[in-house]
């Protein structure tokens, strides 16, 4: 989609001088996204048109200054025209830099401006952990532009993390997740021409993924809990619907009356982390829930099914009930999620439908979770044994 731009001048009234003049500044609009720049100059408000928003020519100063801004915005305008047909990006960020004398994109500028384009594109999560890299490679080397991207450079990076911040391997490997997606999209705008990590390999967390088994999740669901314990019943309720639906903590709390749908009884909902939508049947347990913090709700499709909780304080009161069931794990609302997967494991459901429920684009991603117990290994041989014990010769 070509992107459109303008600029024009304009006044701020709300900043007048001591010396009575109001000051001028540049209006720059890049697709939908508008800032305003200073120009350095003032003016009298006598002397500005209002109507035709411009400098009145009413003497050899006003005119000196009419063609001084005129000047400046058609500077700005063929530059903005050069780089369109050179096909690089237009961003509000470098028409900002070009009208202000600073024509060279820095990554960190790149950067910064990238996660300004994803915003309806990513959710907040995602690019929090963007914005975070950033204030980290800024520690590392504030300096750092888009050709100091290079093996070593990479290399030093990741030795910075773990040495200097104390960063694991599961939390380097987001970052470098990060890095190397913003390095891509630099190649793709003409800022670089190589990924310096073709040659690094970042390697994941090979931590297991912590769940509840059906048991465990049945015992925390018939969990007795006193009445003035309010917020660890809300607890227990958002982490069992959970277990029941698949949904992750954020899903939750944006979950509305018009996802839920009546025929058939189903959760349709586009997951905030993919903008997958998937549907999910709601089962009586799942329901019986809903309607637990909806009996005098007026259901509006528009109206949040279920009231906000933090979700530190949900994990907060999260280990307190893993004590009081006798469930050792130590877990936190986003394991939930892996439970539901789980549990579909042990009712040996297929592993399509497993994908199906769980929103996940590739078949790789549902086959995480299945991990095979011993128990399990144990089950399988048995069956075998079985079926050749059948066909034994008497």
């Amino acid at each position: 989609m070509k992107i459109t731009w303008n600029i024009k001048i304009v006044i701020r009234a709300d900043k007048i001088k001591q010396d009575g003049t109001i000051p001028i500044y540049f209006s720059v609009r890049v697709g939908n996204i508008t800032t305003r720049i200073p120009t350095g100059k003032t003016i009298e408000l006598s002397s500005w048109d209002i109507q035709k928003c411009s400098v009145k020519k009413n003497s050899k100063y006003n005119q000196l200054l009419s063609k001084y801004l005129s000047d400046r915005m058609s500077d700005w305008g063929t530059q903005m025209m050069e780089l369109q047909t050179m096909g690089k990006p237009i961003t509000l960020t470098i028409a900002s830099d070009l009208l202000r004398g600073n024509n060279k994109v820095t990554f960190f500028s790149f950067w910064s401006e990238q996660v300004v384009l994803w915003q309806n594109d990513k959710v907040e999560n995602t690019l929090k952990s963007y914005r975070s890299v950033l204030n980290m490679l800024k520690s590392y080397n504030n300096k750092l532009n888009f050709g100091d991207l290079t093996l070593n450079t990479i290399q030093k990076f990741d030795l910075f993390m773990a040495n200097e911040k104390g960063n694991a391997l599961g939390g380097r490997f987001v970052k470098h997740k990060c890095l190397k997606s913003m390095i891509n999209q630099a190649i793709m705008n003409g800022y670089m021409k190589d990924n310096p990590y073709r040659f690094f390999k970042i390697k994941a967390s090979t931590a297991q993924r912590a769940s509840l088994s059906i048991n465990e999740v049945k015992a925390l669901m018939n969990l007795e809990l006193p009445e003035k314990e309010v917020m660890l019943q809300k607890t227990r309720d958002y982490f069992v619907f959970s277990c029941l639906s698949g949904l992750r903590y954020s899903d939750l709390m944006s979950l509305k009356f018009c996802n839920i749908k009546s025929d058939p009884e189903a959760i349709v909902i586009e997951m905030m982390k993919t903008k997958k939508q998937v549907m999910v049947p709601l089962i009586p347990q799942a329901k019986a829930i809903v309607e637990r913090y909806n009996k005098h709700t007026i259901k509006t499709p528009s109206t949040k099914v279920f009231p906000y909780v933090d979700n530190q304080v949900l994990n907060r009161n999260l280990k307190e009930l893993m004590t009081l069931s006798g469930i050792t794990k130590k877990l936190t609302f986003h394991v939930s999620r892996h439970s539901f997967a789980l549990c579909h494991l042990e009712l040996n459901n297929g592993t399509i439908h497993i994908k199906d429920l769980m929103g996940h684009a590739k078949i790789a991603e549902t086959l995480i979770y299945a991990k095979s117990q011993a128990a399990d290994l144990f089950g399988s041989m048995d069956k075998m044994s079985n079926i050749f014990g059948q066909n034994q010769a008497t």
